[in-house]
């Protein structure tokens, strides 16, 4: 599957307290089943009328599980997000609300890496409110824990740059860095060498160890980087990591747990 974007409107029901229709995505995925937990960002909430409650920057992540409502309409159990109390109450959500969500993760697995769909009609405009990085931050669910490792620091970076801690975006980009050379780049071998890929690994590890001192410029007490500078890296880390990924699963890179030589 792949990161899905909806837009729905939360409904409230005395026993079942607040819930989120998700009749459109089952038409696209019917697979999705009851009591399988979610991985979901909160875009922003607008009230009855439309207007906008709350616009999430950075989106907001929260855990929902899979549920069913009746539905009178259609006559049917239809699924639903399940949303609780403390949920409802700390994000500040009401009746008839209209809540527009990014689903990344189902069961505990990334959806579809390196893509989104957007789903339903109220949806289509959803992805004018993502900034670039947010868009291409939020597709980048991968199967691989050290590069979901790195994307979590990724998102790290993100929040402190949007909360203009320049600084502290900085430290966690290069922590992303040097988990990634670390971590993955000193486990992954060519399974067939040839002259364009059989220093493949090395080459990686050099333009990982350039990006790291990119962020170090300035002499040997640097002041902040610009935020040009640090958005600059993280959109090429970001597209290093898709890159990497795409060789894994093309078999043009194989990544080992046990570190290389």
């Amino acid at each position: 599957m792949m990161p899905a974007i909806i837009k729905s409107i939360v409904k409230f029901d005395e026993s079942k307290g607040y819930y989120v229709d998700l009749s459109d995505l089952v038409k696209i995925f019917p697979h999705l089943e009851k009591d399988k937990e979610v991985e979901i960002y909160i875009v922003e909430l607008r009230n009855e009328q439309d207007k906008l409650v709350k616009r999430f920057k950075p989106f907001r992540k929260i855990l929902l599980k899979i549920d069913t409502y009746w539905d009178n309409v259609r006559k049917q159990q239809t699924p639903c997000l399940s949303i609780s109390k403390d949920h409802a109450l700390e994000l500040n959500i009401g009746k008839n609300y209209k809540m527009t969500i990014v689903i990344t993760k189902y069961d505990g697995k990334s959806f579809l890496p390196l893509e989104i769909k957007v789903v339903g009609y109220y949806s289509e405009k959803a992805l004018e409110l993502f900034s670039k990085i947010e868009a291409d931050l939020i597709s980048l669910s991968i199967e691989n824990a050290s590069l979901n490792k790195i994307v979590s620091y990724l998102w790290d970076a993100y929040f402190r740059l949007e909360e203009n801690d320049i600084e502290g975006a900085r430290t966690a980009l290069r922590n992303s860095l040097d988990i990634l050379r670390k971590e993955f780049l000193s486990k992954i071998i060519v399974p067939e060498k040839s002259e364009e890929t059989g220093d493949l690994p090395q080459r990686l590890r050099e333009l990982v160890k350039n990006m790291i001192k990119f962020l170090h410029y300035g002499g040997p007490h640097p002041g902040p980087a610009p935020r040009t500078t640090t958005e600059t890296i993280i959109s090429l880390t970001i597209e290093l990591l898709r890159y990497l990924s795409r060789a894994v699963e093309k078999n043009i890179l194989i990544f080992h747990e046990g570190e290389q030589e």
